[in-house]
């Protein structure tokens, strides 16, 4: 790390400790932090007594901090990166990803929705509205979450239906012409026994990108429509059944907008079109596209979640279904010339049902034990066509008959069968009053099969079929000791798993599951009677058999070529100096290092393997910081809260080759800041609040992505949002 990058990070943590300094002068009133209830364990606990690197965000500090998407919850979660690639989300948590976002691979940060594993990448644009909190478990969860959560998982979870018979109505005005329009209304249906609530959402906005060429949309605007429906059902004191129903849509443009960096070379050039190609705009958010471009993406499912209270013992019941379309249209060229386009077409229905049976006593033996079972079926279609002026006039770009209507001279139809099955236990022993053993075990086996139809680039056609399995066991081992009453340390040793996969390629062999062991020891604290906690966990990956790819021959490759290690600490603070005040701050280093990879680089000709030991991990930053406020004022008519999140990012890189100072794989330092202003009437019947996003208008790169010999620019750079402001206005019921 350079000198810079050191005086900086000692500066923020130095700002840190400033902040909350204030401490030493807090007066002996009775105004406590909240304390937060999460079922990060599968069982309700208050998130300070898990001995877990947990990061609770609840409905408060979603609105304070303007929190609406993963990617504007990552400036508030330490080790949490996010980035955009077209309809997929790429998570990392404390630099363990995925790069294989494939309809055959699997993601390594679980996300679940009201308890309910989301298999495809695509979900991580759920509807973030009406939520109770969100909770962020940093490291592998192995036991209790089993597979693809080597990195983490993030839960979702909804606010419930409840007693009152209440609802609120938002809207809300942002520049790019954007309309938002919220609602939430809760009955009680049969009192006591049936209770309902329904959450919607309603948004449009106009592209970041404009583009340039005469008559096109522009890029990345935002059509989306999103609800959820939910019936409880209380029949007793002892057992409760909750229905929901979710279902959103999004349309228009495509959020898969970009801008072109570098000239235009490789075998695109040769199209008869390329002669019509215009010089790319120099502007940052612009863009030049011959208006292949768009999405009629959706998302529908419906889950029952049973409990029963049986006495000494509770059994929980979670039955899921959810059908996940992306269909997408891109214009791959990035030029307003025909040249080449892509579609990519993917129906994924997934089922799963979990079974829970944990203690509920007061013994110092507690215990969870579950079955999970998951079915996935998917049916995909990826081809590059074009109106036959582009790559396919060429003489070595034979074309096949796709089956949907055109010609394409590349890609490939697949139906992919997914299953999953584990069993899982884990203990709690309370050895005394102040120290807790905690052992777990989980046995996971998948299964997956393709029948696929491949048409190679300038090659033949292929029709085969892939199968293969991969199980494993994962376990958790833990203490945690409580020093006084509100000090606890914790250190535990945990394993990961992510099965296995392969892609559509008939050259390409399966690859295996990857693993990952953890150490950790860490420590919560809640000084000053209350109103000052403080959080920090360290730890060690050894990260094994890494699900690495590549581009070889315009064709995606991935293998377990990879081995890492993984070392970081990290610091979450939150302090309530007086009452009107909230102060946070958290601070996160992570060292992601490749012990041993070589790979092909698909940015040189022909075969150029390199030596990648010692690099970065891709999208882990060496450091971030956050810090945050929110002060409150009270008055006769009501009260206004103003409220800052400032988040500051050390340089990051998209790809295991670190190519500094080049648009498709680095970002270098920035720094964001969110502001937002509220004003709540007495009776809270109504509010107005201003909000401004990225008031710096930093321009951050989210994604990039290198040409490949098919032709393009030398970089295409997918950006964060740039400066948005709203007006906002709710009115209670």
């Amino acid at each position: 790390m350079s000198l810079k990058k050191n005086r900086l990070a000692a500066a923020i943590a130095v700002g840190t400790v400033a902040l909350l300094s204030s401490q030493q002068s807090l007066s002996d009133d009775g105004f406590l932090l909240e304390e937060i209830v999460v079922t990060a364990t599968k069982r309700a606990e208050n998130v300070q007594d898990i001995p877990l690197a947990v990061t609770a965000v609840d409905a408060g500090l979603l609105e304070q901090r303007s929190i609406s998407d993963i990617e504007s919850l990552a400036t508030s979660v330490p080790g949490l990166h996010f980035s955009q690639a077209g309809s997929d989300t790429q998570i990392t948590i404390r630099g363990i990803g995925s790069e294989q976002n494939s309809v055959t691979g699997d993601p390594g940060v679980a996300f679940h929705i009201d308890g309910v594993y989301q298999s495809r990448s695509s979900a991580g644009s759920a509807l973030l509205y009406d939520l109770a909190r969100i909770e962020v478990l940093r490291g592998p969860q192995g036991t209790l979450y089993g597979r693809n959560a080597t990195g983490g998982s993030i839960n979702v979870i909804s606010k419930r239906p409840d007693m009152e018979l209440s609802g609120k109505l938002e809207y809300q005005l942002g520049n790019y012409n954007q309309k938002q329009v919220s609602g939430v209304f809760n009955a009680p249906l049969i009192e006591d026994k049936l209770l309902s609530r329904i959450s919607f959402q309603q948004e449009t906005r106009d592209g970041f990108y404009k583009n340039v060429s005469e008559g096109q949309a522009d890029l990345d605007d935002v059509d989306s429509q999103d609800l959820r429906a939910q019936l409880l059902f209380l029949p007793n004191d002892d057992m409760e059944a909750l229905l929901s129903f979710n279902y959103s849509t999004d349309t228009g443009a495509s959020n898969a907008g970009g801008h072109n960096v570098g000239p235009y070379s490789g075998l695109a050039t040769l199209a008869p079109s390329y002669a019509s190609v215009s010089p790319d705009p120099e502007g940052d958010w612009q863009a030049s596209t011959d208006g292949k471009h768009a999405t009629d993406n959706k998302r529908q499912g419906a889950s029952l979640t049973l409990d029963w209270d049986l006495g000494d013992v509770a059994l929980k019941s979670i039955t899921a279904w959810q059908d996940n379309l992306v269909d997408q249209v891109r214009d791959v060229d990035f030029t307003d010339a025909e040249i080449m386009n892509e579609l990519r077409l993917q129906d994924s229905r997934q089922f799963s049902q979990e079974l829970q049976l944990s203690s509920i006593d007061d013994s110092p033996l507690q215990w969870l034990a579950g079955l999970y079972w998951l079915e996935e079926e998917t049916e995909a279609d990826f081809w590059v066509f074009d109106d036959g002026t582009g790559l396919s006039a060429l003489p070595f770009f034979p074309t096949v008959d796709t089956g949907l209507g055109f010609s394409a001279i590349g890609g490939n139809q697949s139906v992919i069968n997914s299953e999953s099955m584990g069993a899982f236990a884990q203990i709690n022993y309370a050895i005394d009053d102040d120290l807790k053993l905690t052992a777990g075990l989980r046995y996971s086996e998948d299964k997956k099969s393709a029948d696929i139809r491949f048409k190679k680039f300038g090659g033949a056609e292929f029709f085969h079929t892939k199968q293969d399995s991969w199980e494993s066991v994962t376990g958790k081992l833990g203490l945690d000791w409580y020093a006084t009453e509100d000090s606890m340390i914790y250190a535990s040793v945990s394993t990961g798993f992510k099965s296995g996969g392969f892609l559509q390629d008939p050259d390409s062999d399966a690859y295996n599951e990857e693993n990952i062991t953890s150490f950790e020891l860490g420590s919560k604290n809640r000084f000053l009677e209350g109103r000052l906690q403080a959080n920090i966990s360290a730890y060690f990956y050894d990260y094994q058999d890494m699900q690495l790819s590549t581009v070889v021959d315009n064709q995606l490759v991935t293998t377990n070529a990879g081995k890492a290690e993984v070392k970081g600490i990290e610091l979450e603070l939150l302090a309530r100096p007086i009452e009107a005040l909230i102060l946070s701050a958290n601070l996160s280093r992570t060292n992601a290092n490749f012990v041993s990879y070589s790979a092909d680089d698909p940015t040189v000709a022909g075969i150029a393997v390199e030596v990648l030991d010692g690099n970065e991990m891709a999208r882990s930053p060496d450091w971030t910081a956050n810090l945050s406020a929110a002060y409150t004022v009270d008055m006769d008519m009501g009260s206004v809260t103003a409220s800052a999140n400032m988040f500051w990012s050390d340089e990051v890189y998209f790809s295991a080759f670190n190519r500094e100072g080049e648009a498709a794989d680095h970002q270098g330092q920035y720094h964001t800041t969110n502001l937002r202003l509220q004003f709540d009437s007495a009776d809270d019947a109504w509010n107005v609040a201003l909000a401004v996003k990225n008031l710096e208008d930093e321009l951050v790169a989210s994604n990039g992505f290198a040409a490949t010999g098919l032709g393009g620019p030398e970089a295409v750079v997918q950006w964060q949002a740039p400066r948005t402001y709203s007006v906002s206005a709710g009115y209670n019921f």
